[in-house]
């Protein structure tokens, strides 16, 4: 009877510290800064500069702000309204409006490695010459 306890204590044990596992995902919290990438749809119009990112994370769910120097909108804050962290990944999405007029929508989708944060943005900017979409990395350092 001892036996069949400690046989039901170790397998109750070792489905707790899988589902645990499973289930654990990176902090993401904090200030990170890098590079933006991007160009548009067949390599024309392509441009870089500085990038820094705020995430504010609770549970699975990010908020924040992406800040970088855009080509037709200048210095863009879009503030980050929808987020995920799940295991390594990291998704979100924001959208900001240009001063002038017109505004830009972001997506990332990518992966959060110790203090490393990598992956795609895809941009489209509506304004005064029409709709542009742009495709490029985003690569994080945390600070």
């Amino acid at each position: 009877m001892r036996d069949k306890y400690l046989l039901v204590s170790v397998v109750l044990s070792l489905a707790f510290l899988t589902t645990i596992a499973c289930n654990s995902r990176p902090n993401v919290s904090g200030v990170w800064k890098g590079s933006i990438q991007a160009s548009e749809q067949g390599g024309k119009n392509r441009w870089q500069g500085p990038a820094e990112l705020t995430l504010n994370q609770n549970g699975d769910a990010i908020t924040g702000s992406l800040a970088f120097t855009h080509p037709q909108g200048g210095r863009v804050q879009v503030p980050i309204t929808s987020g995920v962290v799940s295991s390594d990944s990291v998704t979100f999405a924001g959208q900001s409006q240009f001063p002038l007029g017109g505004s830009l929508e972001i997506t990332f989708r990518g992966k959060a490695s110790g203090t490393s944060l990598t992956g795609t943005t895809d941009m489209t900017s509506r304004g005064l010459f029409g709709t542009v979409s742009n495709s490029g990395p985003l690569t994080l350092q945390k600070q």
